[in-house]
């Protein structure tokens, strides 16, 4: 088996000794001819950002914050890895692409025809492709946008990044100024329901209920004083003041202890307004930009030499491929039978 290996290998090398000359014409071709394809491929250039995502783009998280240190609203941490996806759907959103095809009028810069079928997706495919938006190991994000023109290509990384700072502050001013206003309704009713428990305690107090503890005991020692004296018209009139306290100082007090958790309600809804109120003028950006893009000054495709080397490297294998078969159909009749026969 060794010997027959050596034998095939003798014989590899004997066909591409005995075909030299036909593939080494075929080659040059090729690489010639693949030069050539290459430079009537027009060159493309690439500009990239490098952002990271905060932790929170909450202002009044981040500003207002009274608490102990929590990484998470530290105005200076980066994201984790769901912030990190957020942000990457957001930059994939439709809406910062059909910006970036209203702005550059794209379907006449790709030469898409408007007034053929479905060129509406075909243009979204192309911007598509012509936009990468990637994670890095590091927790970062990378946009690149690829172009013709290396201005553009710039131009267009620019708006991303500022699309993505609109893009994602209207959808959260979107929930953040509904909130405000859902606390606006609910601080108005908070507000009548002080009013009312107000009128019950001004009402208790009409009747002369003020304190129901001190007021009762002040009652119990001026009713026992009275008795201890015999002053039966003093007793009967503590008797009708203590009846009186028995009918309103409940009302009072449970008046006075809703009064005491709906001032507290007040106060946190007056702080949760103050806070999307601030949320919804958040000027922060929402995110950390690491590298901004520039105007490349080199392509990044067609590369040259890759494309001679893969066509070249194709077109020998082919080659050698072609040249058994010929051989192969070319062979003597005689050694046909010979080698069938052995």
């Amino acid at each position: 088996m060794e010997n027959n290996n050596q034998y095939n290998s003798f014989s590899i090398i004997q066909f591409l000794w005995r075909w030299k000359w036909w593939l080494l014409a075929i080659c040059l071709a090729t690489m010639i001819i693949s030069l050539g394809c290459s430079m009537l491929i027009k060159p493309r250039f690439k500009s990239t950002a490098v952002i990271y995502a905060p932790r929170t783009n909450s202002t009044a998280k981040i500003l207002l914050n009274e608490e102990n240190y929590n990484e998470r609203l530290d105005i200076k941490a980066y994201a984790i890895e769901e912030e990190t996806e957020q942000m990457m759907q957001i930059l994939n959103a439709q809406e910062i692409k059909d910006s970036l095809i209203a702005k550059y009028d794209l379907a006449s810069h790709y030469d898409v025809n408007t007034n053929s079928k479905g060129w509406k997706t075909k243009l979204n495919k192309i911007v598509t492709n012509n936009i990468t938006i990637k994670r890095t190991e590091f927790g970062a994000i990378t946009i690149s946008v690829s172009d013709e023109d290396p201005q553009i290509a710039c131009n267009m990384t620019q708006d991303i990044l500022r699309l993505l700072d609109t893009v994602k502050s209207r959808a959260e001013g979107e929930r953040t100024t509904a909130a405000y206003y859902s606390l606006v309704e609910q601080l108005d009713s908070i507000n009548r329901e002080i009013e009312r428990i107000d009128d019950t305690i001004k009402l208790c107090m009409e009747h002369g209920v003020f304190d129901v503890e001190k007021q009762s005991e002040r009652m119990m020692q001026q009713y026992a004083i009275a008795i201890a004296g015999g002053n039966t018209a003093a007793a009967n009139r503590i008797k009708e003041e203590m009846k009186n306290m028995a009918e309103w100082g409940p009302k009072l007090d449970a008046a006075q202890n809703l009064q005491y958790y709906f001032i507290q309600y007040q106060s946190l809804c007056k702080q949760k307004m103050m806070d999307a109120k601030l949320d919804m003028s958040n000027q922060i950006p929402v995110k950390f930009v690491v590298d901004n893009p520039t105007p490349a000054d080199k392509k990044y495709y067609p590369k040259k030499s890759i494309i001679m080397v893969v066509s070249t490297f194709c077109v020998f294998l082919l080659s050698i491929l072609a040249l058994l078969i010929f051989e192969k159909i070319n062979e003597p009749t005689d050694r046909k039978v010979e080698t069938v026969d052995q």
